[in-house]
């Protein structure tokens, strides 16, 4: 499947990006390149650096789930 390895990163690090929920996250493998505010400069600045090789840019969501008693 495509960009599974990048998925894999994301969904490791996810915790470690709570904190900029709602920002633009860019992966290549198995690193995080960067953070950036629009879904657009995280395109921009995949291409720029790896040109037609794969790369994610997905938008960081928490997901809160409720507390069992």
């Amino acid at each position: 499947m495509a960009l599974e390895r990048e998925l894999a990163t994301y969904e490791r690090k996810r915790r470690e990006l709570a904190e900029l929920a709602g920002k633009f996250v860019l992966v290549h493998g198995d690193d995080i390149v960067g953070c950036f505010g629009t879904y657009d400069d995280a395109i921009k600045a995949g291409y720029q650096q790896f040109g037609l090789e794969p790369f994610l840019v997905k938008r960081i969501e928490t997901v809160f789930l409720p507390r069992l008693v």
